[in-house]
């Protein structure tokens, strides 16, 4: 009975331990939904948005006619490895006019996961032998210093 007893304690020790160590990390830029409500398509413009929500956290690279704000809140428990609690992405985007044409919210549920290729692309050419490399200069050389 004894060990059950003092192996539950340690088991609620480790567990206490375990939760104490739960860090929470928000990056990003949180995007109030009361705020994003006063935004109009067709309306409002791009220098309305940047008083409402800010500056973005990205723009797109050709005609920044996007914005996006994106935030994300991860939890770490002591050794594993992060977990994403809550991931917004706003899409915002802009006319020629500078006015909003577009809006739309991302979350973690509208995520997809990608996975890389780990292969190689063959490329043409020549490829010299180890040897080739280690003894292709021998006796190359005479000796004489092309300066002199």
């Amino acid at each position: 009975m004894k060990l059950k007893s003092s192996a539950f304690k340690l088991s609620l020790t480790f567990l206490a331990i375990l939760t104490g160590c739960a860090t929470f990390d928000n990056r990003g830029h949180f995007v109030d939904p009361e705020q994003l409500s006063k935004i109009q398509i067709g309306i409002t413009t791009k220098e309305q948005v940047a008083e409402l929500l800010g500056t973005p956290s990205s723009v797109s690279t050709f005609g920044n006619n996007t914005w996006l704000y994106m935030s994300e809140t991860t939890q770490k428990r002591a050794f594993l490895s992060p977990r994403v609690l809550k991931s917004n992405t706003t899409r915002i985007e802009f006319d020629d006019t500078g006015k909003v044409k577009e809006l739309d919210s991302l979350t973690e549920q509208d995520h997809q996961v990608i996975s890389h290729v780990n292969r190689a692309t063959p490329t043409s050419g020549y490829s010299d032998s180890i040897l080739k490399q280690i003894f292709g200069n021998v006796g190359r050389f005479n000796g004489k210093d092309p300066d002199k």
